[in-house]
């Protein structure tokens, strides 16, 4: 295996980087909450320590407040789920895009519905980023880095 480019500090920097690039492509509308921020250390074949962790930063995405208006009543869509995962198809693309655009490779390209899956690798650091939708239609975003070097530090606070 070849010597790890960052350590858990730097891991946790450089996935905020990739997540900020796709968040600031959705930026307006959407808005973003911190959600996980660990690193998993690494074990060998025996189950000893290995000096190596992978660090995974995610954020959960907010769709826009519906912009379509509700009846004179004010009554919700006959099914908000149906149109949140409809709404989703225009952010896999437009995240699909702006990957492919960047360089990144595809790993994984699930369409089917209602769990939605696109994650991709960029090849110069090895870290995966996955835009994944969950059964009722909403988002998240995830970077994970390829092996870092641990070194326990408590993740740094959320920077986007």
């Amino acid at each position: 295996m070849n010597q790890p480019q960052f350590d858990e500090l730097q891991g946790y920097i450089r996935a905020e980087e990739h997540l900020r690039t796709a968040i600031d492509t959705l930026r307006p509308p959407y808005s973003v909450t911190p959600g996980l921020r660990n690193a998993v250390p690494y074990q060998d074949s025996s189950g000893q320590q290995t000096g190596l962790a992978n660090v995974e930063v995610n954020y959960l995405l907010h769709p826009p407040e519906s912009s379509d208006p509700a009846d004179e009543s004010g009554a919700e869509p006959a099914d908000p789920v149906a149109q949140r995962m409809t709404d989703n198809v225009a952010v896999f693309q437009k995240l699909e895009e702006l990957w492919l655009d960047g360089g990144y490779d595809i790993v994984t390209r699930t369409v089917d519905q209602p769990h939605r899956v696109l994650r991709v690798q960029d090849p110069r650091d090895g870290f995966t980023i996955a835009l994944k939708q969950g059964t009722q239609g909403n988002l998240w975003l995830t970077a994970s880095s390829a092996p870092v070097t641990r070194t326990r530090i408590k993740p740094p606070r959320p920077s986007l």
